[in-house]
């Protein structure tokens, strides 16, 4: 069986964000600084893990805009490897005869 995680945050018909968001599965902290592509600082941001770098050890924030950038090439990513391990026809999707 193969995994597709599907964009359940973002109601299709709209495309905003719908009431069981990605934004309600974390811990928000008011302010704080996202470690992100923006780099803003004074910003609702929320822990996403640790991070390692020449040996040292940090805690990694994300405000929203850059969680949702890194949650859709996540996406992407396990789309592109779900694609590589589907078969592209019926027949290879047949057994052995």
């Amino acid at each position: 069986m193969v995994f597709r995680p599907t964009r359940r945050d973002i109601d299709p018909v709209t495309g905003e964000p719908t009431a069981y968001a990605l934004w309600d599965r974390h811990e928000w902290h008011s302010r704080g600084e996202c470690w992100l592509w923006c780099g803003r600082d004074d910003v609702e941001v929320t822990w996403i893990g640790p991070v390692r770098s020449s040996g040292m050890h940090a805690a990694l924030y994300a405000c929203r805009a850059c969680l949702y950038e890194l949650d859709q090439r996540v996406l992407e990513v396990s789309m592109r490897q779900d694609a590589d391990v589907l078969p592209m026809t019926s027949r290879a999707a047949r057994p052995p005869v």
